[in-house]
């Protein structure tokens, strides 16, 4: 339990710093009058609570609370009644949760807080622990959002800069972590991935070796865009069984660091048994965590691709035939909209290959068009269009493919 002194103290804290907070223009908007609760989730230090500042025409409104906050270590279920006391004292219209998933009892009241009309806002940084409460507490009473660092137009205007080969190959080398770009010191990055796998996976599942965990991360980070296999994986980092390597791969996803995406196939069974392909959330994160990745250019460009679908798709797989490759695949509503090549640089080494694998790509899955990513070439082969990555990232990726 913690004393509704001590929590109000807390809150007089924490605010004085929450409105303080730059705002930041992003691409999502939230729907600010809405009746069900609104959830933000997505990485560590992405800008979710800064984006919930931003509904706010009157940011004294809402009454913030970081459960981050050591002082908060007592924090109870029992203590939660309390928050609306204090709302209600200070005059406060809404209540503004950040990173509240590991205290237990938080979707009990969220839905006590719903069915009075009354407005909360939650953010979110694991994925796993925020669905299973959702699911099961929270059925049709919520809006879920996903946040990911800083698009390329969002950097733009972070920086003040204008559309053009120059600024992305600022946003290619620099990601999209707001105080990474303040900064540009590597070892925030490396302390911030370090700190996931030790505060949101290690301490929360349990898990004594925290090493593994690490070089886990460190793998993966050094191998994005790479097929693995998790027993290959499990032998490399000596951790007792595939089952657990699996688990610790699923517990990442979860932090929201990695997506590991499959192999496309119509028999989820070979989805299962073929390896995986792991892409990091933030590119500059994979290279300041990395032995190799940096040296990489056209992997750190399929990384950034891959990012920029996923802040429109969630169904997002690879492609590979007897005779070719194709870097995404891209469902929508269990219809396959469209294909994804990307390459550094078309040559004549590269150029039958990279055309092939989209072209046995649309074959076999009946499409009539495909896309191919460059640096900074631009044309059109057998019908194919090829764009700088510079162009291609200025529209959400829905733009180019017909959704439904």
């Amino acid at each position: 339990m913690i004393s509704k002194q001590l929590l109000q103290e807390i809150i007089t804290d924490q605010n004085e710093n929450f409105l303080r907070k730059k705002l930041v223009d992003r691409e999502l908007h939230l729907p600010h009058d809405s009746n069900q609760i609104v959830i933000v989730s997505g990485v560590r230090r992405c800008g979710k609570s800064v984006l919930i500042r931003r509904i706010f025409s009157e940011p004294e409104s809402g009454l913030y609370l970081n459960f981050e906050d050591p002082r908060l270590v007592n924090f109870e279920t029992a203590d939660f009644p309390k928050l609306e006391v204090i709302r209600d004292e200070l005059g406060k219209s809404a209540i503004l949760l950040d990173e509240v998933q590991g205290v237990e009892g938080w979707e009990i009241f969220a839905r006590a807080l719903h069915e009075k009309g009354q407005k909360l806002f939650i953010t979110g940084s694991n994925a796993s622990m925020l669905s299973r409460e959702l699911g099961t507490r929270l059925t049709g009473r919520y809006k879920q959002i996903e946040l990911f660092p800083f698009s390329y137009n969002e950097f733009l205007r972070f920086k003040n800069l204008s559309p053009d080969e120059s600024s992305f190959e600022s946003y290619f080398q620099f990601g999209g972590f707001p105080e990474y770009l303040q900064n540009q010191d590597h070892e925030y990055l490396r302390t911030l991935l370090r700190d996931i796998l030790i505060r949101d996976v290690a301490v929360r599942r349990n898990i004594a070796n925290e090493n593994q965990l690490i070089r886990l991360g460190v793998f993966l980070a050094s191998n994005v865009g790479k097929e693995f296999s998790y027993s290959r994986m499990a032998n490399l980092l000596e951790v007792k069984s595939v089952r657990t390597m699996i688990d610790y791969c699923d517990f990442l996803e979860e932090s929201y660091l990695f997506d590991l995406i499959p192999l496309y196939s119509t028999s989820i069974r070979k989805q299962v048994a073929n390896p995986k392909k792991p892409y990091c959330i933030d590119t500059a994160m994979a290279a300041a965590n990395s032995i190799s990745f940096s040296k990489d250019l056209g992997r750190r460009l399929e990384n950034l691709v891959y990012l920029h679908l996923r802040r429109s798709f969630q169904s997002i797989y690879y492609f590979r035939s007897k005779k070719s490759e194709c870097d995404f695949l891209i469902k929508w509503n269990e219809e396959v909209i469209g294909l994804v090549q990307v390459c550094w640089d078309l040559n004549p080494d590269s150029l039958d290959r990279e055309v092939a694998g989209i072209k046995n790509a649309m074959k076999e899955t009946g499409l009539d068009s495909g896309v191919l990513i460059t640096w900074d070439q631009e044309d059109l082969i057998e019908g194919i269009p090829v764009v700088p990555a510079w162009k291609w990232f200025l529209e959400p990726a829905k733009g180019y493919f017909e959704v439904s």
